[in-house]
């Protein structure tokens, strides 16, 4: 009967294991190999004959192109779609137009604008002339432009680098939204800050030093190096250099008293470094973008405006700190009524900040999310480490340990978004946006996953 019963089993894995290999040598299987086929795509082919040599496109798209010299525009359902730098196609008939061609800042625009706006900031094209775009995957595309064959793109590039040319939509009531709810959560952060919670600065100045080093110093400084190795997308490695400039996130000293960590220290931490961080972030901020992008082969011009974002983060940060304090030191009684039903508040103030800054972009966020998912992960986990190993290597105690690996990987993102939305500083600059967005999702995810983690083994200071 066993022996039954293993030939059976063997009969059935050989049966899968010979379908598995007949489907595998099916030509259904197969995905054609469109860079050879498209090889024989030539220009000023019309659509039959590229039907005949590569067969039905997977997705076609009507489109205008506005052409600006070797640049184009392409434009649908009348925004911007695309933009691709380098593709020339001869103008039947130029415009009247004579703008010289280094005046015009193609490479200011963004997906998701409007012609009004490109002609702006771009100036009128030397061409518009109608196509269709042929896709037989995301990176095989044959463009038809006037019926026929323009350009055939082997290699589209559908990475990072996507989103550069990304400018997330936002409203001034949006804005006005996110600067005072942003605002409103720095307030009940302050409420919280009272003088005697300062002791551990001058008790226990070793593990308060070490942290506000390992958040303004080495952090920023350790994400330089990531953005230099992994060489993400420029708009991208922009939003990890902001995020690593920011303070510790509001919510830092709850996941800290979850995980059992050392609270009151957390709390120093936090209040002071949001204190830091009206001159810190936008120094560190200048800093390290300015060594990037003198580095970097930019596709997108950088302008680094340090004393517009000290001057917004004053207001963001500054005016709701000093308030918040100045409240809890007249109206105790109060204070102390108000402050839990803040906190919940807060959190929900902070989820709908997340919310809306995506609400009108979420066509985006799901088509480009995906990119700098395992990126976030990676930068969090870098956060998270340095805290720890700075904590460690200085011999501090272990729910110090616990305490600095939270405040430097909790980073205070939704300060980096308003940031980013500011129109004086980035407009809204799509990897930026996704960068410092997810990592508001993510850390809270990584902080909690921690705190439970911890809360299973509790540690008494040392």
């Amino acid at each position: 009967m066993k022996k039954l019963m293993v030939h059976s089993k063997t009969t059935a894995f050989a049966t899968i294991f010979v379908g598995l290999l007949l489907t595998a040598y099916s030509p259904s299987v197969f995905a054609k190999n469109y860079p050879k086929i498209l090889r024989d795509v030539s220009t000023g082919m019309d659509t039959n004959q590229v039907d005949s040599i590569a067969g039905t496109p997977s997705k076609t798209m009507e489109v205008w192109r506005w052409i600006y010299s070797t640049d184009q525009v392409v434009f649908a359902n009348e925004e911007v779609i695309d933009i691709r730098i380098g593709h020339r196609i001869k103008p039947e008939k130029r415009s009247k137009d004579t703008t010289k061609l280094h005046k015009r800042k193609v490479s200011m625009l963004r997906i998701g604008m409007k012609a009004e706006e490109v002609v702006e900031i771009a100036g009128v094209p030397d061409l518009k002339a109608k196509g269709v775009d042929y896709y037989y995957t995301n990176r095989h595309r044959v463009e038809f432009t006037n019926q026929t064959v323009s350009k055939v793109e082997l290699h589209i590039k559908k990475g990072l680098e996507i989103l550069d040319w990304v400018r997330l939509n936002f409203s001034k009531g949006g804005l006005l939204f996110m600067n005072i709810t942003l605002a409103f959560i720095m307030f009940g952060v302050a409420l919280e800050i009272k003088v005697g919670q300062f002791k551990e600065v001058i008790t226990k100045p070793k593990s308060f030093l070490i942290g506000v080093f390992s958040q303004f110093v080495a952090l920023p400084a350790l994400t330089f190096l990531l953005v230099i190795i992994i060489k993400p997308s420029p708009s991208v490695a922009l939003g990890m250099i902001l995020v690593a400039a920011c303070p510790g996130g509001n919510i830092s000293n709850f996941i800290s008293s979850l995980a059992k960590a050392n609270v009151e220290l957390s709390v120093s931490l936090t209040a002071m470094a949001t204190l830091l961080a009206i001159f810190m972030t936008p120094l560190n901020f200048a800093l390290w973008a300015g060594l990037y992008s003198g580095t970097a082969e930019l596709v997108i011009p950088i302008h680094i405006d340090a004393w517009e974002m000290m001057k917004t983060v004053f207001i963001l940060l500054g005016i709701p700190i000093f308030l918040g304090i100045w409240f809890s030191m007249k109206l105790p009684a109060i204070t102390k009524k108000i402050i839990k039903p803040l906190k919940i508040i807060s959190l929900l103030a902070f989820a709908g900040f997340i919310f809306a800054a995506f609400s009108s972009n979420f066509k985006f966020f799901l088509e480009y999310i995906h990119l700098i998912i395992l990126l976030v992960f990676i930068h969090n986990l870098l956060a998270l480490a340095t805290g720890y190993s700075l904590a460690s290597l200085f011999g501090l105690s272990k729910p110090d340990r616990r305490t600095l690996t939270i405040e430097t990987g909790i980073q205070n993102s939704g300060l980096g978004l308003v940031l980013i939305f500011n129109p004086n500083l980035f407009d809204g600059l799509g990897g930026m946006a996704f960068v410092a967005a997810w990592w508001g999702i993510w850390h809270i995810i990584a902080g909690l996953g921690i705190a439970s983690f911890w809360s299973r083994k509790p540690m008494v200071k040392l």
